[in-house]
């Protein structure tokens, strides 16, 4: 996906000037060559420094297939194409007749600009239809015609983008200086930044000339030679529900309910301590993973016990139930909630507690765990945030609980899900991330939620909503 800025200030009336800017590696050729590819009818030319035709097409295959849309003009070198010609690039040879007749050069840093002259026919021949030229890399191209940056961009505004209204990409391999600028209508920036060992991919809109930039950050992905951006986490609904389409476990691990899950962690070994750790601002969506596995193993003849919070209480657990078309099996869960003498709860698979007895009565989610054990032989799934533990128990009765719900767990070849936030503190967080066998943090970053995997270690996967199966999911990208 472009940014829809990015679509709106090259899709506007009239020419404009399009900058950009980033390190090496940072996508920026992809990202000129996903322009062009969503932009066909833009006519797009790439003007190139970096490599041959067949070298381009050797490393984005898609555009030889797009080669009647798009036409690459690679940047003519008086020395090398008047000494340097191959009859067959498949021939493997040594030029070494180019250094006995480099010094018979009459003028060797003789500028040609004949491949403009190519650019300009080509875009000549569309008119009036407007034509997209990518230029990469201006640096390149001014070290090949021995100009400045300035006077080349000059140039190509005052033959191109103003007489011709032509939209004009240009390729920088490094950061612009003011002076670009200022010449450019538009500068975007591409950057990397490290997050505990993890590479984070940002695109920052610094300068759109006529467009409101109403997000200014993107995450982007080049996961499969591709760009692709992510836009505003949004939380979707099916337009018509369809029942949940589990995943079968094994005899060594549940299945997560979630194929991406599933393929970046294996899914939930039998018996393990899941650790699910939310940062600051992750929306309540991120409840959805959890919910997948239990019905994955609901729907599987399994049961699932929920300790619920305010994000998911009685109520939100049960439209999930029936979301995901197993409202036959609601007995198979037990909500397990603090009591609310205003607001009695009569249904049969609701548990209510009192929160002042609690520490002195734990035992009911255990009692309940019990019988589902005993009725669904075992195969169940217990769910526990610990942001309401932490209301109800000092910290050190809370640590305690911790390393016994670990060695029960393993004991009773039991899968827990526990999940902690934010406002947890600091020293209950290291309790459950060093007791844990899995551990997976979810964050957000520019409105996006990202998650990836402490214990094992992962890269980050972009989460967004899924709902083509017909209920509430989520699909995982990754950030590469």
């Amino acid at each position: 996906m472009i940014p829809e800025e990015i679509r709106g200030f090259l899709s506007h009336e009239g020419g404009s000037s399009l900058i950009i800017q980033g390190t090496p590696g940072t996508g920026k050729t992809t990202l000129a060559f996903e322009l062009m590819d969503t932009l066909p009818e833009l006519n797009p030319i790439y003007l190139s420094t970096r490599a041959t035709t067949e070298a381009i097409y050797r490393y984005f295959p898609r555009l030889r297939q797009k080669q009647n849309e798009i036409e690459i003009v690679e940047s003519k070198n008086v020395f090398w194409d008047r000494f340097f010609k191959k009859a067959d690039n498949k021939v493997l040879r040594v030029e070494k007749d180019v250094f006995e007749v480099y010094g018979m050069l009459d003028d060797p840093d003789k500028t040609d600009f004949s491949d403009l002259d190519t650019v300009c026919d080509r875009i000549d021949a569309f008119l009036p239809k407007t034509s997209l030229l990518v230029m990469d890399s201006l640096e390149g191209l001014c070290d090949r015609y021995k100009v400045s940056e300035t006077f080349l961009i000059g140039i190509i505004t005052r033959c191109l983008v103003e007489p011709a209204h032509t939209k004009v990409v240009i390729v920088l391999e490094k950061e612009c200086n003011i002076e670009l600028g200022y010449i450019a209508d538009g500068v975007i920036s591409m950057y990397q930044r490290d997050v505990g060992g993890r590479r984070l991919r940002i695109l920052a809109l610094d300068k759109l000339r006529g467009i409101s930039i109403r997000q200014p950050n993107y995450l982007y992905t080049l996961n499969n030679g591709r760009f692709h951006s992510f836009d505003k986490f949004k939380v979707a609904h099916p337009l018509d529900y369809q029942s949940f389409d589990h995943i079968l476990n094994t005899k060594t691990h549940y299945s997560t309910g979630n194929h991406d899950l599933d393929d970046v962690f294996g899914g939930y070994p039998v018996g393990s301590y899941i650790l699910l750790e939310t940062g600051a601002n992750v929306d309540n969506f991120f409840y959805v993973l959890p919910m997948l596995t239990a019905a994955n193993v609901v729907s599987q003849g399994g049961g699932a016990v929920i300790l619920s919070v305010s994000s998911a209480g009685p109520s939100e657990i049960k439209n999930y139930v029936f979301e995901y078309g197993l409202s036959d099996k609601l007995n198979s869960f037990r909500v397990i909630t603090e009591e609310n003498p205003e607001e009695p709860i009569t249904e049969d698979f609701v548990v209510t507690y009192d929160k002042e007895r609690f520490s002195s009565d734990s035992g009911i989610l255990y009692k309940e765990l019990q019988r589902l054990q005993d009725a669904y032989s075992g195969n169940v799934v217990k769910i526990v945030d610990y942001r309401i533990f932490e209301t109800m128990l000092d910290q050190q009765l809370l640590k305690k609980t911790i390393i016994s719900e670990k060695k029960y767990s393993a004991a009773n070849k039991l899968l827990t899900i526990v999940m902690c936030g934010d406002g947890t503190t600091p020293e209950i967080r290291k309790t459950l991330a060093d007791v844990s066998d899995m551990h997976l943090k979810l964050d957000k970053c520019n409105n996006t939620i990202i998650l990836h995997g402490e214990k094992p270690t992962t890269g980050i996967y972009v989460i967004e909503p899924d709902v083509s199966h017909g209920y509430k999911d989520i699909k995982l990208t990754s950030v590469r």
